[in-house]
Protein backbone atom coordinates (compact mmCIF):
# COMPACT_ATOMS: atom_id res chain seq x y z
CA UNK A 1 0.00 0.00 0.00
CA UNK A 2 2.72 2.12 0.72
CA UNK A 3 4.44 1.82 -2.71
CA UNK A 4 1.30 1.92 -3.76
CA UNK A 5 1.05 6.08 -2.24
CA UNK A 6 4.34 6.49 -3.39
CA UNK A 7 3.95 6.36 -6.98
CA UNK A 8 0.63 7.92 -6.84
CA UNK A 9 2.44 10.94 -5.21
CA UNK A 10 5.34 10.79 -7.59
CA UNK A 11 2.82 10.70 -10.71
CA UNK A 12 0.79 13.83 -9.43
CA UNK A 13 4.10 16.07 -8.76
CA UNK A 14 5.25 15.32 -12.06
CA UNK A 15 1.97 16.17 -13.55
CA UNK A 16 1.54 19.37 -11.21
CA UNK A 17 5.34 20.48 -12.09
CA UNK A 18 4.73 19.72 -15.91
CA UNK A 19 1.84 21.74 -15.55
CA UNK A 20 2.89 24.77 -13.75
CA UNK A 21 6.41 25.05 -15.66
CA UNK A 22 4.79 25.89 -19.24
CA UNK A 23 2.30 28.90 -17.32
CA UNK A 24 5.26 30.16 -15.91
CA UNK A 25 6.95 30.84 -18.83
CA UNK A 26 4.12 32.29 -20.32
CA UNK A 27 3.50 34.39 -17.70
CA UNK A 28 7.39 35.59 -17.29
CA UNK A 29 6.95 36.60 -21.27
CA UNK A 30 3.89 38.09 -20.74
CA UNK A 31 5.51 40.24 -17.60
CA UNK A 32 8.77 41.36 -20.02
CA UNK A 33 6.38 42.68 -22.44
CA UNK A 34 4.04 44.50 -20.51
CA UNK A 35 7.18 45.74 -18.05
CA UNK A 36 6.42 49.59 -19.58
CA UNK A 37 3.04 50.04 -20.44
CA UNK A 38 4.09 53.18 -22.32
CA UNK A 39 5.81 51.48 -24.85
CA UNK A 40 4.15 50.69 -28.14
CA UNK A 41 0.95 52.68 -28.45
CA UNK A 42 -0.21 54.56 -30.58
CA UNK A 43 -1.41 58.48 -30.25
CA UNK A 44 -5.18 57.24 -29.40
CA UNK A 45 -4.22 54.56 -27.07
CA UNK A 46 -1.64 56.60 -25.13
CA UNK A 47 -4.53 58.05 -23.41
CA UNK A 48 -5.24 54.98 -21.24
CA UNK A 49 -1.85 55.47 -19.56
CA UNK A 50 -2.75 57.48 -16.36
CA UNK A 51 -0.17 60.01 -15.41
CA UNK A 52 1.06 57.99 -12.53
CA UNK A 53 1.51 54.57 -14.31
CA UNK A 54 3.46 57.13 -17.40
CA UNK A 55 5.89 59.02 -14.77
CA UNK A 56 7.15 55.78 -12.85
CA UNK A 57 7.66 53.50 -16.05
CA UNK A 58 10.95 52.61 -17.03
CA UNK A 59 10.92 54.49 -20.34
CA UNK A 60 10.31 57.69 -17.96
CA UNK A 61 12.94 56.90 -15.25
CA UNK A 62 15.77 55.98 -17.98
CA UNK A 63 14.89 59.44 -19.61
CA UNK A 64 14.78 62.04 -16.70
CA UNK A 65 18.42 59.90 -15.65
CA UNK A 66 19.79 60.61 -19.29
CA UNK A 67 18.84 63.90 -19.51
CA UNK A 68 19.27 66.00 -16.26
CA UNK A 69 20.18 62.99 -13.49
CA UNK A 70 16.51 64.12 -12.47
CA UNK A 71 17.84 67.76 -11.62
CA UNK A 72 14.81 70.09 -12.45
CA UNK A 73 16.97 72.93 -12.58
CA UNK A 74 18.79 71.42 -15.20
CA UNK A 75 20.19 73.68 -18.45
CA UNK A 76 21.91 71.90 -21.39
CA UNK A 77 22.43 72.15 -24.91
CA UNK A 78 23.77 75.71 -24.39
CA UNK A 79 20.56 76.64 -22.79
CA UNK A 80 18.69 75.58 -25.51
CA UNK A 81 17.22 72.46 -23.11
CA UNK A 82 15.82 73.17 -19.45
CA UNK A 83 14.50 71.30 -16.74
CA UNK A 84 14.36 67.86 -15.63
CA UNK A 85 12.78 66.65 -19.26
CA UNK A 86 15.62 69.02 -20.78
CA UNK A 87 12.46 70.13 -23.12
CA UNK A 88 13.33 73.03 -25.50
CA UNK A 89 10.69 76.45 -25.74
CA UNK A 90 8.65 75.24 -28.44
CA UNK A 91 7.65 71.87 -26.96
CA UNK A 92 7.53 74.09 -23.22
CA UNK A 93 5.21 76.76 -25.10
CA UNK A 94 3.27 74.04 -27.36
CA UNK A 95 2.27 71.38 -24.53
CA UNK A 96 1.26 74.20 -22.10
CA UNK A 97 4.37 74.98 -20.12
CA UNK A 98 3.46 78.75 -20.20
CA UNK A 99 0.69 78.65 -17.66
CA UNK A 100 3.40 77.63 -15.11
CA UNK A 101 6.90 79.38 -16.06
CA UNK A 102 8.65 81.28 -18.84
CA UNK A 103 11.04 77.90 -19.25
CA UNK A 104 10.72 74.24 -17.97
CA UNK A 105 13.96 74.96 -15.29
CA UNK A 106 12.02 77.49 -13.40
CA UNK A 107 8.42 75.80 -12.53
CA UNK A 108 8.04 72.68 -10.23
CA UNK A 109 9.33 69.48 -10.89
CA UNK A 110 5.77 68.49 -10.95
CA UNK A 111 4.39 70.86 -13.47
CA UNK A 112 7.46 69.76 -15.59
CA UNK A 113 6.10 66.25 -15.01
CA UNK A 114 2.61 67.64 -16.64
CA UNK A 115 3.92 69.44 -19.73
CA UNK A 116 6.45 66.08 -20.42
CA UNK A 117 3.63 63.55 -19.56
CA UNK A 118 1.03 66.00 -22.79
CA UNK A 119 3.85 65.97 -25.11
CA UNK A 120 4.38 62.07 -24.44
CA UNK A 121 0.58 61.91 -25.12
CA UNK A 122 1.12 63.96 -28.47
CA UNK A 123 4.31 62.71 -29.79
CA UNK A 124 5.22 59.32 -27.85
CA UNK A 125 8.77 59.14 -26.64
CA UNK A 126 9.73 60.87 -30.14
CA UNK A 127 10.87 63.90 -28.74
CA UNK A 128 13.46 61.99 -26.49
CA UNK A 129 14.86 59.78 -29.48
CA UNK A 130 13.51 57.02 -28.30
CA UNK A 131 10.97 54.88 -30.68
CA UNK A 132 8.01 53.37 -29.54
Amino acid sequence: MKKQIKVILSVLTFSLTTAIVPFSAHASVVTAVAADPTRGLSKVQRPTVSFETWINSPTALKVIKKESKGNCKAIGGKGKYRGKWQMNAGFWKAYGGLNFAKTADKATCEQQDQVAYRGWLARGWQPWGIKS
